[in-house]
């Protein structure tokens, strides 16, 4: 934990990450292989950063980016609360359906997971520990038992100015960093993306706002519905995922985005609020067609990798930019969404691509513009969101361990690191070390046995929200009713008909609507999950009956 002023937030960030990565065992972290090859990673952290001083200043309020609050010069104090590093995930055909594997290990995946559960670990933490002075959320008891409300927030920020934060030492996978990772590339691969870029024809969708201006709608890609429909349907997926298949995405005509659109003072056209249902992100697989920006795109992306169906990070923060860092389970507990106020990277930084990959593109979401405040959760807001690079090096960068390996003279090319790590300020004393899924050292020919078990992964995140809801009395109506259901009071006794994580996941309404809303529009080719792998109860059994099977997304 350390101080900081607005003016040095951004740095003071990456150095509070990388202070506490270095605080973790060498266990996990990138090494040199026998042969002389070394291995980078890439390193995530959520920081929360709380306002210390100057509390009636305009920057305390939580709702300013950073440099909305410079002139303030607030003092914030800043903790890492979610640390991760990793850049694998399971193809789909390892995916396991009791939920004790982690999908996606990459570390804004695994930062965000970790971010989830220290929001469930504090949130508990407010109830039982009464006295404790320290608390980050409040527990509002009174209206916790307001049981005539179907929806009632059981906890709040203690601190309305804390804000959240995400560094990441290389600007995140996907429509991000198209561009930069194009040009990192042979020469032949430049020229490619550079020709592909000069042939593709701007749309009134796909023109830049003028600088600075507020609204970031740029290079989107759109389509009628017709025209989605129509086009043609390639690699099938695997026996067991979900009907939708993935399609080959061209860049297609913008009849929505050519019919409502202005032009500003400088003479740049502005898109205006245009309906969800005509505006749909373009889908590729991986690194297929790389010279296509603004598009959804599965991981990995190198083509000779096995399939998955993981969409990438830049696509998976566009989606917390709307719906917020809060997963499904821990949703119930709050009244809104807690957001991201910043990126902060420093490697493949592409201002313009990461504006267009977090906000731009999702500027078609109904009831908003950014500086618009939410009403409801079901309501979908894109969320002003500010990017800034720092100068501040990783020490196991892709680009820091390139530059030391040619210094070393060593002629092969350092490689991924294959492990991945978990580090959460509520549970400082254990780093987790995941390789495939789950701790390092498990067998993966074997059902994964509960001690080998991420902390992160769906059912132990299951489990810790039952627990939460058990320490809140009473539960609202909708909770006593699943809780009724589960046989004995409590989703945690054993029986046929527990509840499944399925069903304990839809307990938001609000929340899941809103994501019902997401998907019908701007991201309906998004690659849906397959649903019959939430079939599961909260010690791991599989629940045979799908008759409500929905596949989700």
């Amino acid at each position: 934990m350390r101080t900081s002023t607005t003016c040095e937030l951004a740095d003071n960030i990456v150095r509070e990450c990388h202070a506490q990565f270095d605080k973790l065992p060498k266990n996990g972290k990138p090494a040199k292989r026998n042969n002389g090859q070394a291995e980078w990673t890439i390193l995530a952290g959520i920081v929360m950063a709380t306002p210390v001083k100057d509390q009636h200043t305009t920057g305390t309020s939580g709702t300013e980016n950073i440099e909305e609050s410079i002139q303030a010069e607030v003092v914030w104090e800043i903790e890492c609360i979610s640390l991760a590093t990793g850049s694998k995930c399971l193809p789909q055909g390892k995916q396991s359906p009791r939920g004790d594997l982690l999908n996606d290990c990459h570390a804004e995946v695994l930062a965000r997971r970790g971010f989830n559960r220290w929001c469930l670990h504090e949130m508990l933490r407010s109830v039982v520990e009464v006295d404790n002075l320290k608390k980050i959320f409040k527990y509002l008891e009174a209206r916790s038992h307001d049981a005539q409300q179907e929806k009632s927030p059981l906890f709040e920020l203690t601190n309305a100015g804390t804000q959240f934060h995400l560094y990441v030492s290389q600007a995140p996978c996907g429509d991000a960093t198209t561009a930069s990772l194009a040009l990192t590339q042979s020469e032949e691969s430049r020229n490619a993306f550079m020709a592909g870029q000069q042939r593709r024809p701007k749309s009134a969708a796909q023109e830049l706002t003028a600088p600075g201006d507020q609204d970031l709608s740029t290079s989107l890609v759109t389509g009628s519905k017709r025209e989605r429909e129509s086009e043609e349907l390639v690699e099938p997926l695997e026996a067991g995922a979900p009907s939708t298949k993935l399609q080959k995405r061209d860049i297609v005509s913008t009849t929505a985005a050519a019919k409502s659109h202005t032009t500003n003072e400088s003479g740049v056209q502005k898109d205006q609020q245009l309906d969800c249902n005509d505006q749909v992100l373009s889908f590729r697989r991986g690194r297929v067609d790389y010279d296509s920006v603004g598009v959804l795109r599965t991981k990995p992306g190198r083509g000779d990798s096995e399939p998955t169906l993981s969409m990438s990070c830049s696509d998976k923060i566009a989606r917390w930019n709307i719906l917020g860092l809060n997963s499904a389970l821990v949703m119930p507990f709050l009244e809104k969404p807690l957001y991201l106020k910043s990126v902060v990277t420093k490697e493949l930084f592409d201002a313009e691509a990461l504006e267009r990959a977090f906000l731009g593109r999702i500027q078609s979401c109904p009831g908003s513009r950014t500086d618009k405040a939410p009403t409801t959760s079901a309501t979908l807001h894109p969320h002003k969101i500010s990017v800034h690079k720092s100068e501040i090096t990783f020490e196991f960068s892709k680009e820091a361990v390139s530059k030391q390996s040619a210094q070393n003279g060593i002629p092969s090319p350092p490689v991924a690191c294959a492990s991945s790590l978990s580090w959460i300020a509520s549970e400082p004393q254990l780093t987790e070390v995941l390789i495939n899924g789950c701790k390092a050292g498990a067998s993966v020919k074997k059902q994964i046995q509960p001690k080998s078990r991420s902390r992160l992964c769906k059912i132990n995140m299951f489990e810790s929200s039952v627990d939460l809801w058990r320490s809140v009395s009473p539960q609202p109506p909708l909770v006593q009713s699943m809780m009724s259901k589960a046989g004995a009071g409590s989703p945690s006794e054993p029986g046929p008909m527990s509840i499944t994580y399925h069903e304990w996941k839809r307990l938001d309404t609000d929340f899941t609507k809103a994501k019902q809303l997401l998907f019908a529009g701007v991201f309906q080719n998004w690659v849906r999950g397959d649903a019959s792998l939430e079939y599961f109860n909260i010690h791991g059994d599989t629940i045979s009956d799908h008759s409500n099977l929905q596949e989700e997304k």
